[in-house]
């Protein structure tokens, strides 16, 4: 959205030797959240591989997705050196280039490890989901979430970005910019991070809504819906990044400025994703060295059977009694 000229008039002069900028806060949390997605990644694989022996592909997966979490968190930092948190009229015309092409870059990692994230959630869900009609709507949520991940990195991404701006390079060049034509970045992306909340928060009442179809105590199904419902914290930063979005797209013209908290809940949003899914796999270590917090080893199972018209499920055994 292009500022008009009587809004480009009430602009301070512009201040390249000292310009206000957001501060180190994006650094500051980025470091931490990665360090504290690697450790639990880290974690969750060493109980899977030497302590239950159990590593499955819901391991793997989200092991592919430190990777790319990785590389996004040192892109997006170095976004702040190109502009991000700065305001518009202190914007460097320098920047412009080298800015663009790491938002398009981050935005398709960004794509990747949602996709990674969530079927790796989803693949765990398989562990202990045995009635055939929930493990059904576990797959078919597999399917939209391959279906979602590979169309927005096709289409919005590889497709429409190749097509948004004629020629390309003018997407990031603002010389080839004033002579080209694009087309409506804003409803894609606002699309896109809408569409990203709704299957994050399709994932988290999964197996909720199973939990409290079980005739259990209430105190264990408050626990199973606590525990699941920690992906709820990854769809909160989700819906602040998605205000954020559409205050830069329509309502401020300063989007060197916004850009930057869209990409700090950005981060948020996928490091707790991580964290989030692998603290669930984490109680054997819980019950080695915080024996005192009351985590069983005992397991409930309920097994399917055909012969009794139940609904069954596999209770994970750190929240049994």
């Amino acid at each position: 959205m292009d500022p008009p000229p009587e809004v480009m008039a009430t602009w301070p002069k512009p201040n390249y030797i000292n310009p206000q900028c957001q501060g180190p806060q994006l650094r500051i949390f980025s470091v931490i959240l990665l360090a504290l997605s690697v450790t639990m990644v880290g974690s969750r694989l060493w109980v899977r591989i030497h302590i239950k022996r159990s590593a499955g592909w819901d391991d793997w997966i989200m092991i592919c997705a430190l990777p790319f979490l990785i590389t996004i968190t040192v892109l997006v930092n170095r976004g702040t050196d190109y502009g991000w948190g700065y305001h518009l009229w202190d914007y460097k015309i320098e920047w412009q280039k080298p800015s663009m092409m790491l938002n398009f870059i981050c935005q398709v990692l960004f794509t990747t490890i949602m996709t990674l994230v969530k079927l790796s959630i989803l693949l765990s869900y398989l562990r202990f989901l045995t009635v055939p009609l929930f493990r059904y709507m576990n797959w078919t949520m597999i399917a939209l979430v391959l279906a979602w991940g590979s169309g927005m990195l096709s289409y919005t991404y590889f497709i429409a970005l190749f097509l948004a701006c004629s020629p390309l390079e003018a997407y990031w060049d603002i010389g080839a910019f004033q002579t080209a034509t694009c087309d409506n970045e804003q409803s894609r992306s606002l699309s896109f991070t809408i569409t990203n909340l709704i299957t994050d928060i399709l994932i988290v009442l999964i197996p909720i809504r199973t939990f409290w179809m079980l005739k259990l105590p209430t105190r264990e199904k408050l626990l199973l819906t606590g525990l699941m419902s920690l992906g709820l914290l990854a769809c909160i930063a989700s819906a602040i990044r998605i205000y954020y979005a559409y205050r830069m797209f329509y309502g401020s013209y300063d989007v060197s400025w916004e850009v930057y908290q869209v990409w700090f809940w950005i981060l948020v949003e996928i490091n707790l994703a991580v964290i989030c899914a692998s603290m669930p796999t984490l109680r054997p270590l819980t019950q080695r060295y915080f024996p005192k917090l009351g985590f069983k080893s005992s397991n409930i199972l309920i097994a399917s059977n055909r012969n009794h018209n139940r609904i069954h499920m596999a209770i994970p055994q750190f929240l049994t009694p």
